[in-house]
Formats: structure tokens, C-alpha cells, sequence
């Protein structure tokens, strides 16, 4: 029932999308019955409008959740730098891109995102584990590090930054970061 109200959310901003283009860019779109490749790509164009753009942005951000991360991206790339009030949509991209294994993509997407959006400390975390998933262990610590520079009490992070350790030969530090996040949840009995 969920994914049934879903559909119908996203064909109607389908053609929603379709007909502010077509008022848009007077693109000539005859009756349009089903979704079609021909919609995605008007839906990929540049949104000019404000409105169009929330569209535009929430039609991703609902496809990144249903795990449809090839056309949230369709959906979010028109979006991003065309206005600052969608300054999350770069975040969005690079996890749409690490999650469909475009590991690259995502670091470059994430490494622009950060050059605006310095404090972002998710977007932070998510580029230390994209170098991790490159094997790129020596830039992954230090962006890892960062992570806990602006939020000290994220211990997930000390998992990853062992794990990067571990690879690296430093085992002493490997086990350093694992204690740390080991130590998470343990509670004592009186």
C-alpha cells in the first residue's frame, strides 16, 4: 500500500515536472500516458523555477529513500548550484553515488559539496568511508579524523579509522580506535 501511494506520488511529479517544462522550454509533449523514457529526460533538464526545483529536489530525496538511486540522481543534478536553498542536494548526490558502488563520483561529489559546506560532518564522514572503499586508507584517516574534530562523540568513527589502520600495518592504533568503539555500549553491573 506504501509503495502504491509512493507511484503515484512520484508519476504525478512526473507530470507535474513534464507540464512546468513544457510551459518552461515550450517543449512540444504530446499526450503523455505512462512514465517514459522521454520524461525522464525532461525531468533531467535544468528546472527554472523555484517550485519546480522543491520538485525536483523532494522527487530524489523520496527516490534516495525507496533505494532508486540512479534516477534520484536524474533528479537531483539539475538541482544542485542552482539554488542555495537546496544546499543539502550535493550530499544527496554523493550518497546516491556511494550507495550505487560510483565510488569516485562520490568523492568528487562530496569533496565540491565540502568546499561550501565545511561543517557538513555527515557529508564529512561519508567522504572518509568513500576513500576507505577506494583503498585510499592514508586520505580516509585524515578525513576520518576530521569527522571527530567536529563531532568528538561519533564513535562509529573509530571503527573505520581501525579498520584503516588494520590495512595499513598500524595495528597499535588499529586497536587504539576499537577499544575506543568497542566501549560504546558496555554497561556495568552493580
Amino acid at each position: 500500500m506504501r509503495q502504491s501511494i509512493s507511484l503515484l506520488i512520484l508519476v504525478s511529479l512526473f507530470y507535474f515536472t513534464t507540464y512546468f517544462n513544457w510551459i518552461e522550454n515550450r517543449v512540444e509533449v504530446d499526450r503523455i500516458t505512462s512514465i517514459s523514457p522521454r520524461v525522464v529526460l525532461i525531468s533531467s533538464q535544468a528546472p527554472k523555477t523555484k517550485l519546480l526545483k522543491k520538485y525536483h529536489y523532494e522527487a530524489g530525496l523520496q527516490l534516495i529513500l525507496e533505494d532508486r538511486f540512479e534516477e534520484a540522481l536524474s533528479f537531483l543534478n539539475p538541482v544542485w548550484h542552482e539554488d542555495t536553498d537546496f544546499k543539502r542536494t550535493g550530499f544527496l548526490i554523493g550518497y546516491a553515488y556511494q550507495k550505487s558502488d560510483k565510488i569516485e563520483e562520490a568523492i568528487t561529489t562530496y569533496e565540491s559539496y565540502l568546499k561550501t559546506e565545511k561543517q557538513d560532518y555527515q557529508a564529512v564522514f561519508n567522504l572518509a568511508h568513500a576513500y576507505m572503499e577506494a583503498e585510499r586508507c592514508h586520505e580516509a584517516i585524515e578525513v576520518f579524523n576530521k569527522t571527530l574534530d567536529q563531532k568528538p562523540d561519533y564513535v562509529e568513527v573509530h571503527l573505520h579509522l581501525s579498520t584503516c589502520h588494520n590495512k595499513l600495518g598500524n595495528t597499535e592504533k588499529a586497536d587504539q580506535h576499537l577499544k575506543i568503539w568497542d566501549s560504546r555500549n558496555i554497561t556495568k553491573s552493580p
